[in-house]
Order: C-alpha cells, then structure tokens, then sequence
C-alpha cells in the first residue's frame, strides 16, 4: 500500500511538471509566427490581385514597402500607350495633322509614305478603325499602330493599309526583315517593288536621317539632301522633341543590283529621307499626382526610356521627374551613362557611378543592357549613408528580362508584356498604369506594418504569459493560468489576432513617410517602448490581483467568497484566495493557540451562529485546517477566474492599441473602417464570456462563474490598457534606443506630420533612407 501511495505521488508530481512544462512552452514560443507572416502576406497578395497587380512570388509583397527607387519605363506605364501621329515632316515642310498632310502632298509621295510605313512593319501590329477613322483598338506595337493609322487615312478608308499587307504578304520568298534592335534603334524590310528591291527603313529620327542623302520634296521628286535640308531637318526633330513627341524617320532606297544583303551597312546607306513623323503618346492624367505620392514617400522616380533626350526630358517634366531646378546631370542619355560609369570591359566602376546617380532622373536612348546597369550600379551603392537601396525596376520586352531578375522588385507590363518578361518579374502590373505600380507599393507598406503591427502584439502577450507562468510555477508551484487557459490567449494571440491585425487596409500616411532599409530591425524603439511598457503594467496588474487579492479563511464548502467572521488573513477585494494551499498556510497563525479552536459545541470560539441563532453553530474550521488544504486543489475559484478574465481582457484592449506602431496615441483613428477587427474583437470578447459563464464549458476551462459587479470590474481594470498607452506614447525614445548602426540612414527617424497630433513628431526611432539629397 505505501509503494502504491508513493508510485501515485511520483505520477501526480511528473504529470505537474509535464503540465507546467506545457504551459511554458504555449506561453515563451510563438509558434503561430511563421503561419501568421504567411497569412499576411496572403492577404496582400489577394488585396493587390484586385488592384490590378498580380504577384508572382510571395515575399514581394513585403519588399515593395522597402522600395526606394523606382525605374519606370514610359511608353504605357507613365504614358496611355495610345499613340496618335499629331505632326509630320515630310517634303521640306511640317504639317500638323493627317488631314493636310493628305491635302498637300502629291499622290505618289503619299503612296511612298503609306509603303514606308506599311511594308516596314509587324505584321503582328494591326488596328480596328471604325466607319468613321476612329481608332476602336491596337494590337501589337503601339508605335507601329499609330503609324498605321496615319497609312490608311492617307490611302482612304475604304481601302486601308491592308491591302498593301495583301499586296506585300509576310510570306514572300523576296521579303528580307532586318529586326529592330536597341543598339542599332532602326529596323529595315527588303521586298521587290516596281520590279526592284527596295529597303525601307524607319527609326530613331536622328540616326536615320543621318543616313540620308536624298529627301522626296512635297512634289514627290528626289532632291539631294544638303547642308540647308539637314539644317531644316534637326531643327523639326528638336521641335517634336520639345513637345514631348517621339520622332520617328522613314526612309527608302532602291537597291543595286548585286547589293549584298548579308552587309547591313551596304544596305542602309545614301537613304531616301521620306518623312518625320512626331507621335504623341498622352501622359496619363493621375501619374503627375503619383509621381509627387511618391516624393513625398521618398522613393525617387528614374525614367529609362528609348526615346530621345529631348523628347525624354520634355515627357519627365510634364508628369514632374526633372524640376526647373534640377541640374543638366538629371538627363542622360545611354551612350555618355556608359561611358561614364563603365570601364573598357563593361563592368560597372563604383565610384563613378555614385557621382552620377544620385541627381540622374531621366536616361534616354537608353538599351536594356543600360537598364540593367543602372539598376545593378544602385543596389551596390553605399553612397547614402552605407544604406543599400531596394530597387523596383519595370519592363515589357524580352530583353527586359535580366534587369526584372536583378532588381529587388521586378514589374513586368500584362498587356504590352512578353511572357519571359513575365516570367522574370515579381509582379505584374495587369492595366500597364503607373499609378497600379505606387498602390502596389503602399500595400507592401501596409502589408509590412501589419506583420508589425501583430508582431508588437503578440511579444507582449508572450512576455507577460510567460512571466506568470515562470512566476506561478516558481512561487506559487502551480501557474494561475492552466494549460487550457493558455491556449486559449495562444489562440487569440495566433489565429484570432492575425486576422484581426492583417486585415487593416492602407491609408494615406504610409506614403507620407520614407521607406525602411530591408537590413532594418523589425522591432523599431516605438514598438519596444509599447512592448516593455505594456507587458510591465499587465504583469503589474496579474501580479497584485495574484498575490493582494483575496482572503484566507477555512471554509471548506464555499470556493468564491468567505463566511461572514472567519476570514483568518484579509486580502484586497471580497473574495476567496484561489491561491494553492500550500502558499497560504505560510501567512496562517503559527501555533495552535493563535489558529482557530477545532469545533466544540460547547466553546462559543469554536463556531460562529449566523443572525445570532444560538442553535445553527457552524465550525469556524475543521480539524486539520492549520495542517491541511482549505480546499481542493482542482476546485475553479472566483479569484482565479478573473485573473484570467483580466488578462483576456488586458490583451483585447491591448489589440486596440496594437493598430498604432510608430507611436500615435489615438489609437481610434481608423477603426471602424475595419469591420473585420471590430467582429473578431467582438467574438473575442463574446467567447471569453462563454467561458466563464456557460456551465460546463467554464468547468473544462478551469473557470467558475462571475457576478456582474465582477465583470465590470475586469472590464474596467482590462480598459486602463488604452489610458495607459496615452502614457507610453509620451515616454522618450531614447529610453529604448538600441544599436541601428547596422541599418545606416540619417539619425532622428521620420519627421513627417502627424495627423493624429496635428505636429511634427517624434517618429518610431527607425532610421530612415533618406532620399532628400537625391
């Protein structure tokens, strides 16, 4: 009988500490971290899905908050992509629109134009005009369509560039196609035309007409093209060019006989100048608005662009890239940026190239092989402050594709977008707008600050549960929260609180502040003060309601409150210690004599009569009170069930005060536009009150009912969360400062209003990229 005894005694010890050993666990290991990070960025991801922006790789998500620079493309991105030819040059003379280009021009002129434009063309670019010219859609190039266009109202709509499609068909055996390429800026067609061959050509303005020696003038005549002609030439290109439009020369030869086609220099010389057309491609109305979201969000915004310097320089200036006070540096063409910042083996000299990227804006004539180096150049670079920059890089054709790889964040275009451009982004961008690109990175922003946002929360609640434990365990030698209490508050904390913390939508001040390094600390000095101060002031509240509260006295039948005139140690509040025994006898009488009588009917000291009825004498304790529990160990008490109530609750009003992570105090702001927080916060508060309420589920719970005067007490010392974090947000942030030596940037942190203050603040303590100088 003793071995069993001590055998029983052995197991009820080993399963107490596999208990404490559990609850330890649940309370120091935030095991949910990894699911919720994952389930934040989920949500992101479906939340930028319906904003036009479908992300490929997951953790893109949360490097679009750090983007700092953005190189963006022009055509379709700042720009509609819809172009429309608005002047031409062609005979000696500039004209405005189709219309008189059609009224002044001899017939045989306009044929060889509508050739030129038509026969040197893609045949994978095609427009659908409607009964009356208007353009209904483009397909394919855009450039090419705009031209297109210009073709068929030269020809006359009822027949169209079609039929000279038809009449020079893709698979004819005499047709030669020199490709388009970015080093060369010029594509050529070879095909038999009044019984010869014939090269047209068309591309860069400047660098095609330089390959004229002949004009056609407005009679259709060939004349040589001197010095005057030239003249007149370069000063139309400058005019397009300053209006913003891409100038784009057409040019014919007829080919001698023998010519060898393998020799593309024997084939594109002593050219026939046959017109410039200027193509207006409209700046899309809201990009000069996200163009200045971003300034104030301090990512700087380079152009990368094909077209000419001039016309390069005029476009950024209209959507707000160059500034009246930015130097001649701002704008760069591709040739002298890589002369510039190469050496002789092409490879990237660092230190020339932080004197030139800083001020570079606009990168014209640019291949995608200067893209590439531009964005290589600024990753590497330590030029502010040691703080690397996280690079956003957009692209839509194939050649695109090693810079969508080396950048940080790759965009590739869904409508003008190749698949490998496609393939090689981290994100696609479905209506081609810039504007899809700057709500992708707020999203990121907000994405980041959600995971923030939970990850302040939760440390907090992880802190303070594991003190009680650790202190329960130690002191008391058994926690005040059981093992099925914590996981409840882990399941608040994981589950209920991601979704709650993850759903917050952006709003306007996550693009009124600079963005953080990616080598940042998560946990900035803003979130460690609301960390150590919040969990401080919960442990306070646990640990005085733990140990002050309630008496001590040796009723045996009663678990919640104590008898009138037997209470032995008096504690806070009218309520019964819920405390282990074994920690309460040590503040009970020492000796028998100062320990209440054992039960004699006949000693009035041993029994109390209530309301002064002689005859119900009940004991004031049994026998073994002073030796012995005064109640069951596994009994739920009231003291212990608002122990857990107060912290639920400490943790429900602390959810509030998660929302907040660079230290605001008005912690409201914004909440009722998340319907999602306020159901789970309500669910939240509802479940915890079927716990302690609903029979049976309050006795698995370890739990026992409360009055109402008791819940409202809980509910008001759980509530002294929000006041407090009034406090916290005023405690300096040099209390909590630790060592950002690693993350660079200037010191001070974010500047920016504050709109819940309505003036400067102090910031979170992070240190920011600053892009001032930029």
């Amino acid at each position: 009988a003793d071995a069993r005894r001590l055998w029983a005694a052995w197991a009820r010890g080993a399963l107490y500490y596999f208990k404490t050993a559990v609850v330890l666990a649940v309370a120091a290991i935030p095991e949910g971290l990894p699911a919720v990070v994952t389930t934040c960025l989920a949500l992101g991801t479906q939340r930028l899905a319906r904003r036009k922006a479908l992300v490929r790789h997951l953790p893109a998500v949360e490097t679009l908050g750090c983007t700092s620079v953005i190189c963006s493309d022009k055509t379709g991105t700042l720009t509609t992509g819809r172009m429309t030819v608005v002047r031409v040059f062609v005979g000696g003379q500039e004209l405005d629109t189709s219309t008189e280009v059609s009224a002044s021009l001899d017939r045989d002129l306009k044929q060889t134009l509508a050739e030129g434009t038509v026969i040197n063309s893609s045949f994978k670019s095609d427009v659908e005009l409607d009964s009356f010219g208007k353009v209904v859609k483009y397909s394919g190039n855009d450039t090419e369509c705009a031209m297109l266009v210009l073709a068929s109202k030269l020809l006359g709509l009822s027949v169209g560039y079609k039929g000279l499609r038809t009449e020079y068909p893709a698979n004819d055996p005499d047709r030669c196609g020199i490709s388009f390429s970015s080093d060369r800026k010029r594509m050529s067609t070879i095909v038999e035309h009044d019984g010869a061959l014939t090269v047209f050509t068309k591309g860069a303005a400047e660098i095609v007409s330089a390959l004229c020696t002949q004009y056609f003038n407005k009679e259709g005549e060939l004349k040589p093209a001197d010095e005057a002609l030239r003249l007149t030439v370069e000063k139309a290109i400058s005019d397009f060019a300053d209006e913003g439009l891409r100038t784009i020369c057409i040019a014919s030869r007829k080919l001698p006989a023998g010519v060898d086609l393998e020799n593309l220099d024997a084939i594109e010389k002593d050219l026939c100048l046959v017109c410039l057309v200027g193509i207006e491609d409209p700046l899309r109305d809201e990009v000069p608005g996200a163009i200045q979201d971003c300034k104030r969000a301090g990512i700087i915004v380079r152009m990368v662009t094909g077209d000419n310097i001039q016309t390069a320089r005029a476009i950024a200036k209209k959507c707000g890239i160059v500034m009246p006070e930015d130097p001649p540096s701002a704008v760069m063409d591709g040739k002298t940026f890589r002369e510039t910042v190469c050496d002789r083996n092409g490879e990237i000299n660092q230190e020339a190239f932080d004197k030139v990227w800083p001020s570079l804006r606009v990168l014209a004539r640019s291949t995608p092989l200067d893209k590439h180096v531009l964005v290589s150049g600024i990753q590497e670079s330590l030029a502010f402050n040691g703080v690397r920059q996280t690079v956003a890089v957009t692209g839509d054709g194939t050649n695109d594709a090693p810079a969508l790889k080396k950048a940080d964040v790759g965009f590739a275009m869904g409508i003008q977008g190749t698949e490998v451009a496609k393939n090689a982004s981290d994100v696609i961008i479905m209506d081609d707008n810039f504007v899809s690109i700057v709500a992708a990175v707020k999203w990121g922003r907000c994405v980041y600050d959600n995971i923030c946002k939970f990850l302040q929360f939760q440390l907090t609640v992880n802190l303070t549960a594991c003190f009680v434990a650790v202190i329960g365990a130690s002191i008391l030698a058994q926690s005040p929260l059981n093992v099925i209490q914590l996981l409840w508050v882990n399941m608040i904390m994981d589950s209920f609180a991601s979704l709650a913390l993850a759903t917050e939508d952006p709003n306007a001040d996550l693009l009124r502040r600079r963005p953080y390094p990616r080598d940042q600390p998560v946990l900035s000095p803003a979130m460690t003060r609301f960390l150590l101060c919040h969990a401080a002031w919960q442990m306070l509240i646990l640990f005085v309601f733990i140990f002050l509260f309630g008496d001590i006295c040796p009723d045996s039948d009663l678990t919640s409150l104590c008898s009138p005139g037997t209470v032995i140690v008096e504690g806070w509040g009218d309520i019964r210690s819920g405390r282990p025994p074994a920690f309460d006898s040590q503040f009970l009488p020492k000796t028998l004599e100062d320990c209440p009588p054992v039960f004699d009917p006949r000693n009035n000291r041993t029994y109390y009569s209530p309301g002064g009825n002689k005859s119900l004498k009940i004991p004031l304790r049994p026998a073994d009170f002073c030796s012995e529990a005064h109640h069951s160990e596994e009994m739920p008490t009231q003291h212990y069930t608002m122990v857990f109530t107060i912290f639920v609750l400490l943790q429900l009003f602390n959810q509030i005060n998660a929302r907040k992570i660079h230290g605001e105090f008005k912690v409201w702001t914004g909440i009722l536009d998340n319907k999602y927080f306020l159901w789970i916060l309500g669910m939240e508060a509802l479940l915890q009150v079927f716990m302690v309420q609903f029979p049976g589920l309050n006795t698995a719970m370890g739990c026992t009912g409360l009055t109402m005067t008791q819940w409202v007490f809980c509910f008001f010392v759980g509530a002294t969360s929000l006041p407090l974090n009034l406090v916290v947000s005023q405690l300096p942030l040099s209390w909590f400062t630790y060592n950002l030596a690693r993350a660079g940037g200037p010191a001070g942190g974010d500047a920016a209003s504050d709109g819940d203050r309505g003036k400067k603040r102090e910031g979170d303590g992070i240190k920011l990229l600053s892009m001032v100088d930029q």
